[in-house]
């Protein structure tokens, strides 16, 4: 029976189809079509096949990041989702595919290989080709020393190659800082992390004895992560109380407001610490993004642009202002993603599906080196 009240949800979705048909009839047709598919298709399918496509494409009506999990799949996310182990190789979505965007010195993606550009077109037994770049993350890690066979179209080839790699524990370094000239401070953040705020409070201790002319944050890839994390960073060069976002859902208790105050992020712990750098609040600051900048580095830059607090440097970010919420389904082995929750600007703007439009877009293609850094030097030394 829930087999079958499922057949209906996929292809009664529209309430007036379902008014002016039976379940019997829904249910008729939904056969009429997989006989048909039996009988037609150049290619052999399963039928089941047929019915999780047929969920997937429901969810993906309403959310195209939504995504349908069958049992492996969904056995896969949790089981994946707490472990460290990884293969080196920093991902990203261009129009479905999951692309390498660079891959960690002597990692074992390197080691096998794997450069800046090669798509990978399976992992494991999941197809990745409209995978969610966080869906495709996970699939990737596992625990130290197992190993995960993909299938990899390498750069400028047309023949895909099935490569296996063992993952391993890699220490790498979310937040990493260097002082410019002795006057400018750069970080660079690769991914929101609970302990991201901490580090950079380190960094900027360690490196900033006094006042200097200006700070650049460098968000360009960041994977996004943890959400409080990257509001606790916006609420450093903003005065008490601010707004920071506003999230918005159909459930009435989802609604929240969240403020420039250490109750609505995890950094009540270090506020002794913030307070000891009082110049935060009017240092000059320039953010870099790009095309790949997504989740909580795409808050950071709108908010600080829309507070007229930061030059944003670079290129659109991606244009992601939803929240994402994973519900089990039926017997609790199959599941599903789906967007339930959308974060607006301090005066209710949405960056989709445009991104954080840069005050300063920057050609990366230019032969130039990091012609976005030498942009944000720029616009630094005028100020």
């Amino acid at each position: 029976m829930k087999f079958f009240y499922m057949i209906v949800i996929c292809l009664g979705l529209n309430g007036s189809f379902l008014e002016a048909s039976s379940d019997n009839e829904n249910f008729a047709l939904y056969k009429e079509v997989v006989q048909k598919i039996k009988e037609e298709a150049i290619n052999t399918i399963d039928e089941k096949k047929l019915m999780e496509g047929c969920l997937d494409g429901a969810i993906n009506v309403v959310d195209k990041s939504g995504n349908y999990y069958n049992e492996q799949e969904f056995e896969h996310l949790f089981s994946t989702s707490t472990l460290t182990a990884r293969s080196g190789m920093h991902i990203v979505q261009h129009d479905g595919h999951i692309v390498i965007k660079s891959v960690l010195l002597n990692s074992p993606a390197a080691k096998a290989g794997l450069k800046s550009g090669d798509e990978i077109l399976k992992i494991g037994d999941m197809n990745s080709r409209h995978m969610d770049r966080e869906d495709a993350i996970i699939a990737l890690r596992g625990y130290p020393n197992t190993k995960i066979k993909l299938s990899i179209l390498k750069v400028g080839t047309q023949k895909p190659i099935d490569i296996t790699l063992t993952r391993k524990i890699i220490d790498e370094n979310k937040v990493l800082s260097k002082a410019i000239d002795n006057h400018l401070l750069y970080i660079k953040i690769i991914a929101f992390e609970a302990e991201t705020l901490k580090n950079i409070l380190t960094d900027i201790e360690a490196l900033y004895d006094e006042p200097k002319a200006g700070m650049i944050l460098d968000l360009r890839d960041n994977l996004g992560g943890v959400l409080s994390s990257g509001l606790a960073l916006a609420s450093l060069f903003l005065p008490d109380e601010s707004v920071l976002i506003n999230v918005k859902s159909r459930k009435k208790e989802d609604k929240k407001q969240y403020k420039n105050t250490p109750l609505d992020f995890e950094g009540s712990d270090v506020v002794g610490q913030i307070k000891k750098m009082p110049y935060l609040k009017n240092i000059p600051i320039v953010v870099l993004v790009n095309q790949d900048s997504m989740g909580s580095a795409e808050i950071v830059a709108a908010v600080l642009q829309e507070y007229n607090r930061a030059t944003i440097v670079g290129q659109p970010t991606v244009g992601k202002d939803t929240f994402a919420t994973i519900f089990s389904l039926g017997n609790q082995k199959i599941g599903m993603k789906l967007a339930t929750a959308r974060w607006t600007t301090p005066k209710g703007k949405s960056i989709w599906p445009s991104g954080v439009i840069p005050n300063v877009e920057v050609d990366e293609e230019t032969q130039d080196e990091d012609p976005s850094l030498q942009m944000a030097l720029t616009v630094l030394t005028k100020q």
